[in-house]
């Protein structure tokens, strides 16, 4: 049989593709990105493998299947529809639904379209008449009909939607249980449907995403059924992955902003996003100082209870109407008088919450006594209790997994801490030598450091080793008030967290987005505490 290399599309074919790409469709306007979230809306097109035809000819989960559930998992997908998707479709019968006016007004509205097409022009053929197949001339008659078929799907297409992420799949050897001089043919004809398929891709600005040597690792897994090209579960989400390794590359960011007026108003957003109509109860600590406060995420998410800021010597009048709000069982205070005065513990005893205070005769007996209050875990954490960046690096995480935050100096385990660390097995020192020292380190429980150059590494080295998300809440290094009250509700939403110079973005930050793959930013915070120049960079926008 004579041997089908690269075939390229006919200079004719590539001259109608071309010139009804750049005719645009008033006909089919519509928007396509949601206003307030860049969510993607998707639809696949294709044969058994877009419908997800099984091994055993039942019908599963196909690969689009399993891409729609990526983007529901980076909380990205908008919607999710297979308008074509027939087993045993060929590139004709693909083309006459395409031709359908309410089709293209589907194709219009779409971000990303996924199309599986092809194969059975051929496989059609070997199943009714497979001595055509031995006949070169009439593979090449069914090889130009598929290009001519292929073009003018992707004509349509695009003259409707012009901008939409399309991704076209090659295919893989479905025959590789076929004796070698059977299988030989066959192959050499689906990889020159490929070739078709890869080159129509690049000249219609679109993606072509190979499965072949993705299923040739494992085709006792990946195709099961030797009498049958249809994948096992496993094969379709191979082939997903496959399709998700492109699809990334091209999905969108989205940054929203929690932020009131100022810190205490900030909290109290923060709140509401978290705890939309009731709390167990509140944690409350002073605004304007730290030390009491840093060990008390882990205690704020185990009670489920946001922590509101407030001034020394009264509750804030939003904080007071955000408590009424929430209508919590009680109310925790952190830090003693000095912190928060009694007049904030009357104001709350005139509520009718009852008011328990965690307080020390400093910063690290305080967080000694909220590790007490927290269920007995096998790890603690330590931080520089003079300086709060790392300790809220790590805030979260902690929290979700209720490990207390101990507080300790540069070169000293403060008693109240190193009492507590006997209860501990293992611990985590966050920071480098510069806020914990090595000699320090090596008194810690079974220790392991995380730590960067600076509180913006520290923060991403946390996030990409110990709470990887695609999701990430943002706040700045600079203030302790907004990574503070807003670690509780990253924990909740299980995101990870980062710091950021409010006007300059680090290099570790940009590394975590890539590294993680981040698709969703919530910054914590106006503009004062993270500028808008910070937000466009995290969008990808210079």
């Amino acid at each position: 049989m004579k041997r089908f290399g690269k075939r390229k599309i006919s200079p004719l074919l590539l001259l109608i593709l071309v010139i009804t790409m750049l005719i645009p469709s008033q006909a089919f306007a519509i928007a396509s990105v949601d206003e307030e979230k860049n969510a993607v809306h998707y639809a696949a097109f294709g044969d058994s493998l877009a419908a997800g035809v099984l091994s055993d000819n039942t019908i599963g989960l196909s690969y689009a299947d399993y891409i729609a559930q990526d983007l529901q998992r980076v909380d990205l997908l908008g919607s999710y529809e297979k308008p074509y998707a027939v087993p045993g479709a060929t590139s004709q019968n693909m083309l006459d639904a395409l031709m359908d006016r309410d089709m293209q007004i589907k194709i219009a509205s779409k971000d990303m379209i996924t199309i599986t097409i092809g194969a059975n022009d051929f496989l059609q053929v070997l199943s009714k008449n497979p001595e055509r197949l031995q006949n070169p001339e009439e593979v090449q008659k069914i090889i130009t009909e598929l290009s001519e078929n292929y073009v003018s799907i992707m004509s349509i297409i695009r003259n409707v939607n012009p901008s939409a992420e399309i991704y076209l799949m090659g295919y893989y050897n479905g025959f590789y249980a076929f004796p070698e001089a059977q299988q030989r043919p066959l192959v050499e004809i689906m990889q020159t449907v490929n070739s078709i398929i890869k080159q129509i891709a690049s000249d219609s600005n679109s993606h072509y995403v190979p499965t072949y040597d993705a299923i040739s690792t494992d085709p006792l897994t990946y195709l099961p059924n030797p009498k049958n090209v249809h994948p096992s579960p496993a094969g379709y989400m191979a082939i997903a992955d496959e399709f998700w390794e492109q699809v990334k590359l091209n999905l969108p960011t989205n940054v929203t902003r929690i932020a009131g007026v100022n810190r205490y108003e900030t909290a109290v957003k923060i709140s509401q996003e978290g705890w939309k109509e009731h709390a167990q109860g509140v944690v409350i600590a002073r605004g304007d100082d730290f030390p009491d406060a840093l060990a008390g995420s882990p205690l704020a998410y185990d009670l489920d209870s946001p922590i509101l800021l407030t001034h020394s010597n009264a509750l804030d009048p939003i904080v007071k109407e955000e408590i009424e709000r929430l209508n919590p069982e009680f109310a925790i205070l952190l830090g003693g008088e000095k912190a928060l005065s009694k007049d904030v513990e009357d104001e709350l005893d005139h509520m009718g919450i009852p008011v328990e205070r965690i307080a020390g005769d400093n910063r690290y007996e305080t967080a000694a006594k909220i590790a007490g209050t927290l269920p007995h875990a096998d790890k603690a954490v330590i931080a520089n209790g003079t300086k709060f960046p790392d300790a809220l690096s790590i805030a979260s995480y902690a929290a979700e997994n209720t490990y207390p935050i101990l507080l300790a100096k540069q070169d000293e385990i403060p008693e109240d801490t190193a009492e507590v660390l006997k209860r501990y097995p293992e611990s985590i020192a966050v920071g480098g030598t510069a806020v914990l020292s090595e000699s320090l380190v090596g008194k810690l429980p079974k220790a392991k450091r995380y730590g960067g150059e600076d509180r913006y590494e520290t923060a991403s080295i946390i996030a990409m080793e110990l709470n990887p998300s695609h999701k990430a809440f943002v706040s700045t290094g600079l203030e302790f008030a907004d990574a503070l009250t807003g670690s509780v509700l990253a924990a909740k939403k299980d995101n990870s967290f980062l710091l950021v110079d409010p006007n300059k973005m680090q290099d570790a930050v940009l590394d975590a987005k890539e590294n993680l793959e981040i698709y969703h930013f919530t910054i914590l915070g106006g503009p004062k505490a993270v500028s808008p120049t910070i937000e466009k960079q995290l969008i990808g926008v210079k």
